[in-house]
């Protein structure tokens, strides 16, 4: 993927990249922020940057993009202690260490801070380590076609809600044209919460999603990674649907 391509991507993605002369970058709402760019973040990172609020209640340290963007692998101690208000941290596959201070421990805490990740990486780890809620990280289990392409690319996505709910999604992606376009579009199947119980959940759920997505279902490991482990995981741990209680 070129670099201008990642670009549109993202503009696809309805993601909003901010000040792309930097290299680490910003991107989010008045409530939260994602943080992506570079391997390493800093205490003072966003010092005297005014897209950064200290009122933000959660901060995604996103993947890289390959030949683009670096994914966020170290998270120094102080970055963090800028944000009192967090409730909510998403931790990508590609981090290994974030620095925790007694100030950022205070806040954790006292925030009853949710670790979004996947199982077996980081995340897990550091939502044990302080003991806080974790939550699966979305998994996308198929992507089929070309988005520069008259028919785009079909993205199917496992959803986690915050409440601990979850459902598929299909994202059909194409372009525009003024001449005429298949235009895309989006469905959402609801799961029961507690699907990956079924011992053929990965088959039953590549025969909900259309077009040529069935294949790449079936072969997903991310998806079969998420079967094996959560029913693993929901049997021993104490849980409220699928949010953890470590």
């Amino acid at each position: 993927m070129s670099f201008l391509q990642a670009l549109l991507l993202l503009w696809t993605s309805k993601k909003v990249v901010i000040n792309m002369s930097k290299n680490i970058n910003i991107s989010g709402s008045a409530n939260g922020m994602e943080v992506y760019g570079a391997k390493t973040v800093s205490a003072d990172t966003y010092k005297g940057d005014s897209r950064f609020n200290e009122k933000f209640v959660s901060i995604k340290f996103c993947e890289g993009i390959p030949n683009s963007f670096p994914g966020v692998e170290i998270v120094e101690e102080g970055f963090l202690d800028q944000m009192p208000h967090l409730k909510m941290l998403k931790i990508a596959d590609t981090v290994k260490y974030i620095g925790v201070t007694e100030k950022l421990n205070n806040i954790i805490h006292q925030n009853d801070v949710l670790v979004i990740g996947t199982f077996g990486t980081y995340a897990e780890e550091f939502a044990r380590k302080y003991k806080l809620r974790f939550l699966p990280a979305n998994i996308e289990i198929a992507r089929v076609g070309d988005y520069y392409t008259k028919y785009g690319i079909d993205i199917i996505t496992i959803v986690v809600n915050y409440s601990g709910t979850v459902f598929i999604n299909q994202d059909e992606r194409c372009q525009g044209s003024s001449a005429g376009s298949t235009g895309g579009g989006s469905i959402d199947i609801d799961l029961e919460w507690d699907f990956f119980k079924d011992p053929d959940a990965q088959r039953k759920i590549a025969d909900k999603c259309w077009g040529n997505c069935y294949s790449q279902i079936m072969e997903s490991k991310p998806l079969a990674n998420f079967i094996e482990k959560a029913r693993e995981y929901y049997k021993k741990e104490n849980h409220n649907r699928l949010i953890i209680n470590f």
